[in-house]
């Protein structure tokens, strides 16, 4: 995965149960019994990712923050926050790490877990006042699973504890509530992804299963590595030239890696013959190493990406994604159908 998507997908994640019949009153009293309690929220943010994703990150915000790019990534994702200012939620103190699940459900879901310190007083209080978020749209206040929602634009967050927030697309947050309502948030992780996201002292790790979610044939069109892939193993860190990543990507069989190693160093140079072009443009060229060696079923890779370099390229992804318009202030809203 490129470290684009990997900040799309970090930045992104920061930002109707009732019952009728009387059986379905005695369901959802069972369902609260089990309910996670705090402490078993806190103990295991994997465990509160839905299962079935096609990928799962863990990122060290912390050290994301303190990186070279740290603070470009973190003007970007204070400008896309769901929070409201008042929510006095600042990442670069408060956010320690996020647990990212991505999802082929209704188009792109994402579900994320985030750790650190919130206010849950001070940020729901600021949700509910009359203050526009940064997206450009009022909070659209929900019930679910017995849990205040927040959305905007379809970005929202439930404060579970003071250390842990639920965050996402609203159908990913959704569905892990569900597994908190009902006691069944357990790990449902193939062991060595498990193993990876655990690794200690990563500031990054990721796993990717394509297995059950094929490659668009314009994907691998795009990128012939991906062809015949199944796994992907990632772990990096914010080292100069200011991020690296070492990986595995594992194939059908050996000559399919043979192929995908050899795709991967052609990627390498014809991203360097592209250098001169992209630098006419303003366009900065940030791969400094890429390197992939086949062994077996496996395609081993490093990547090395120049931190200033980076910098330039978000400033010109910035200029695609704009950012949305402020208005006067609008008050949150009750999402339709749901009662405070």
């Amino acid at each position: 995965m490129s470290v684009a998507r990997l900040t799309a997908a970090l930045l992104l994640a920061l930002v109707a149960l009732t019952g009728c019949a009387k059986k379905q009153e005695v369901v959802a009293q069972t369902a609260a019994d089990k309910e996670l309690t705090a402490r078993e929220i806190d103990d295991d943010p994997l465990a509160l990712l839905p299962g079935g994703a096609i990928g799962l990150f863990y990122v060290d915000t912390q050290k994301l923050f303190a990186s070279e790019f740290g603070q470009k990534v973190l003007a970007m994702a204070r400008a896309r926050s769901p929070l409201p200012e008042s929510a006095g939620f600042d990442p670069a103190r408060d956010l320690q790490s996020a647990y990212i699940g991505s999802y082929s459900m209704q188009g792109v879901d994402v579900a994320a877990v985030l750790t650190g310190a919130f206010d849950r007083e001070k940020i729901e209080k600021a949700a509910e006042s009359t203050e526009q978020t940064a997206l450009g749209a009022p909070v659209v206040k929900s019930t679910y699973a017995g849990r205040t929602l927040y959305t905007a634009r379809n970005v929202g967050f439930v404060v579970l504890t003071p250390r842990t927030v639920l965050a996402g697309t609203e159908t990913g947050i959704r569905r892990a509530l569900d597994r908190i309502k009902e006691g069944r948030a357990k790990r449902q992780l193939p062991e060595w992804m498990s193993k990876l996201l655990t690794t200690p002292n990563a500031s990054i790790a990721g796993g990717v299963d394509l297995r059950s979610q094929p490659v668009s044939d314009a994907a691998r069109a795009q990128l012939p590595f991906l062809n015949d892939l199944e796994t992907a193993r990632i772990l990096g860190n914010f080292e100069p030239p200011g991020l690296n990543f070492a990986g595995t990507l594992t194939y059908t069989d050996e000559a399919a890696a043979a192929r995908g190693a050899e795709a991967v160093r052609q990627l390498h140079e014809t991203l360097q013959s592209y250098r001169f072009l992209m630098a006419i443009i303003g366009i900065a060229q940030p791969v400094q190493k890429l390197e992939a060696e086949a062994q077996g079923k496996d395609t081993r890779f490093v990547v090395g990406l120049e931190g200033q370099a980076i910098v330039r390229l978000l400033d010109k992804a910035e200029q695609f994604l704009g950012l949305p318009s402020s208005s006067e202030p609008v008050p949150a809203t009750l999402h339709p159908g749901v009662s405070r």
